[in-house]
């Protein structure tokens, strides 16, 4: 169902490796440290810690959960909206099942793909399309195969720009996941993106929706965030 891009290095790195998820073909670059184990808590953070100073958790609210990412210098919330919402067993990598639909979270430095992206002064359009293009090309090396991305305009109510695309999963890689979709916005330094897949039960038309609904949802907070007082401002309410 899944296919994942490169891996940002946040934190350390490992050794590139293909792993399988729920009968899934994930493709892995050297990935991220965890850091937070998804511990049940007897409070509204059902994955995470109240008192965490870097790292994520996901909050339960009336809609599904609230994603909380405080990592180096990216601190930010995301609502994953649904009726049935649970994360993937994977403690190196952030996967969420949001009513039967797989869904990746991942941030990737712009230094990695785009080192020179002050120097030419790079808006955030190229650096959405550098990132796309180093993205497709690192997954076109691990299948061996020419990958032709579908690329959609997307902007964000708050006047953001956003890259929507996609492609066709290589017939015979994997016969769950016909399309893999991808929507990537930029907060420098990072660019953040979510991916899902198209299936035969959930068409590319559902999964586009999906994506850009929830980063409609995103607010970027100039500091950490703190869990503990956002967790009880939800509970209140």
């Amino acid at each position: 169902m899944l296919l994942r891009a490169s891996e940002n290095r946040l934190v350390n790195t490992m050794p590139a490796r293909l792993v399988l998820v729920v009968a899934v073909l994930l493709v892995v670059h050297p990935p991220l440290r965890s850091v937070n184990a998804w511990h049940p808590l007897p409070s509204s953070v059902i994955y995470g810690s109240l008192d965490q100073e870097e790292g994520w958790a996901a909050i339960k609210t009336d809609e599904g959960i609230l994603f909380v990412w405080n990592v180096r210098e990216l601190h930010f919330t995301l609502a994953l909206k649904g009726k049935e919402i649970k994360p993937l067993n994977d403690p190196n990598h952030i996967f969420f099942s949001v009513d039967g639909m797989v869904v990746q979270i991942q941030v990737a430095s712009i230094a990695e793909f785009a080192p020179d992206a002050k120097e030419k002064k790079l808006d955030d359009r190229a650096i959405l399309a550098a990132h796309r293009d180093w993205e497709t090309k690192f997954i076109e090396g691990l299948l061996g195969k020419t990958l032709r991305a579908q690329v959609f305009s997307a902007r964000l109510s708050s006047g953001s720009d956003a890259s929507l695309w996609q492609f066709d999963m290589p017939e015979g890689m994997n016969a769950e996941a016909k399309k893999q979709v991808y929507l990537t916005v930029v907060s420098k330094p990072y660019v953040l993106l979510l991916n899902c897949a198209a299936t035969d039960t959930i068409s590319e038309e559902v999964a586009r929706k999906f994506l850009l609904d929830t980063i409609a949802t995103l607010k970027i907070n100039a500091t950490p965030i703190d869990v503990k007082k956002l967790s009880e401002s939800i509970l209140k309410s």
